[in-house]
């Protein structure tokens, strides 16, 4: 890790970085995608292992136009992509507990996407590395940022389009994997944090086009090593690992046209986790039941999404407790929309988040736990950016707010968005699912519910297929717990900054 001396030398590194990598591959063999207009936005992350949908008669993504691939004159069967993300972020300020003044860094994140085609065979794997640089004295660097050059994929998979001229569609995954579910609030492929997650095991897919879909999947989760500051700030390699003696299985279930255009899924997981090597655990068993109704945007139309988690089963306080709590919590995301049939299309959505919290957690002989666990789940779709921010999860909060989209052309799209945050439970910690120790925000007797207001902008340009660019900021007005909660670290509001690029090619 380096320190700069300052945000304005990293930021200046950061644009010379990216616009000599984005000139270089500018001279790559072009690929003419056809029905551009058709084609779902990439994410701003590694996304080359979602591009092929082996089920799928045609692609969601729009296939980089600087292509690897037809360059090198690779044959159909092989498959070879490469991602680049280059983040510039920097904090002005701090919420956490036990630390202050603010926060820089620059996240890089490379992935190697390799595949081969046997028949209804294929072979996959998936490379990554993630670091970061420049990181001010005093960063809390963790594996969330950092995981250096490590295999986040590896599986064997058959696929068969119409199995038995059935019409339905088949696909067995054996291996290493990413996921991505639904709504992604509970199993997903991080999309603004640097690093991936990952689970080793079997999962098995059925489509029936136009109808329904089903996933079903028995894994154990890999742990991200090495899982200390110390090792990571001195540049130690580790392999991944799998937790051996945790499993995580559940089956998903989703139907389309319901009816006047809605979908909708249900979903059971369950996670039963005990310690393995190198790795304490609060022996988290419980089932997370969940439903979801909603339909797409679209113009002059107006749009909705509901979606509700329940979540039951034993967890312990921390991972030294020897006592299971019953665990019981729920969670519900609501949103209503409407996209103007105007120039810049603009869509405006009312947006509600609740995930319960702990009531007295620390009250003698208690017995139960009700901090919702969001498992595996991205955070950044709702509430804002991670990285080195990354201020809320989905635990133990209360937040309306609202969202404005504009896109002035095709390739250009900005977004206002501002959020209210209370905690659910104003007797319980603010932070995520293991919030039980002081580097927490603890409650205090004037502390109340009120965490702040948050409002953010951000503003994304796809210069083609292979290059997007995005600029955010986000500014917390710090509420009465932020202020007056121990622990809470001194100084008023909190910025944040980013501005980054990804390649695909």
């Amino acid at each position: 890790m380096q320190n700069l001396s300052s945000p304005y030398f990293a930021f200046c590194r950061y644009l010379r970085f990216s616009v000599s990598m984005g000139l270089f591959f500018c001279h790559m063999h072009p690929v003419l995608a056809d029905n551009v207009q058709n084609y779902a936005r990439q994410p701003m992350a590694s996304n080359a292992s979602e591009m092929d949908d082996p089920l799928l008669v045609f692609k969601k993504f729009e296939p980089p136009v600087w292509s690897l691939h037809n360059t090198l004159g690779l044959p159909d069967w092989l498959t070879v992509n490469v991602d680049q993300r280059t983040r510039y972020e920097s904090m002005d300020g701090t919420f956490k507990a036990g630390t202050k003044g603010g926060d820089q860094q620059i996240p890089l994140q490379t992935a190697l996407w390799l595949q081969a085609k046997l028949g209804a065979f294929r072979i996959s794997t998936e490379f990554i590395d993630s670091r970061a640089v420049g990181a001010d004295q005093g960063s809390g660097v963790n594996n969330n940022q950092v995981n250096t050059a490590d295999f986040v994929q590896g599986f064997v998979s058959w696929a068969n389009q119409s199995v038995f001229d059935s019409n339905i569609g088949t696909e067995v995954r054996v291996g290493r994997q990413t996921m991505e579910l639904g709504s992604r609030r509970l199993v997903a492929r991080p999309l603004f944090r640097n690093t991936m997650t990952s689970f080793t095991g079997v999962r098995l897919r059925l489509l029936e086009r136009d109808n329904w879909r089903f996933n079903g999947f028995v894994t154990l989760p890999v742990l991200r090593f090495p899982n200390t500051s110390a090792a990571i700030l001195n540049g130690t390699q580790q392999f991944d690992q799998e937790a051996t003696r945790t499993w995580f299985s559940g089956g998903f279930l989703e139907f389309f046209n319901l009816g006047w255009g809605i979908n909708s899924e249900v979903y059971l997981y369950n996670l039963d986790e005990a310690d393995s090597f190198n790795n304490p655990t609060r022996k988290r068993r419980y089932f997370t039941p969940g439903f979801r109704l909603l339909n797409n945007p679209a113009k002059g139309r107006l749009d909705f999404q509901a979606e509700i988690m329940g979540q039951f089963g034993t967890v312990r306080a921390t991972t030294t407790s020897n006592q299971d709590l019953q665990h019981q919590a729920w969670s519900q995301h609501i949103n209503l929309g409407y996209t103007f049939d105007l120039p810049w299309t603009p869509r405006f959505a009312l947006e509600y988040d609740y995930a319960s919290g702990n009531h007295n957690p620390n009250a003698p002989g208690t017995t139960s736990d009700h901090r919702f666990d969001p498992l595996y789940g991205g955070a950044v779709q709702d509430f804002g950016p991670t990285g080195i921010y990354g201020p809320f999860s989905r635990s133990n909060i209360n937040t309306p707010g609202y969202r404005l989209q504009l896109s002035p052309r095709h390739d250009v799209q900005l977004t206002v968005q501002q959020r209210l945050f209370w905690l659910a439970s104003a007797s319980d910690c603010w932070g995520g699912a293991a919030c039980y120790n002081s580097s927490n925000l603890l409650p205090s007797k004037n502390s109340g519910s009120f965490i702040g207001d948050q409002l953010g902008f951000q503003a994304r340009y796809d210069f083609n297929s292979s290059l997007n660019l995005e600029a955010g900021w986000f500014r917390l007005f710090k509420g009465q717990f932020a202020k007056q909660a121990t622990n809470a670290p001194a100084g008023q509001d909190v910025d944040y900054f980013y501005v980054q690029s990804q390649l695909r090619f």
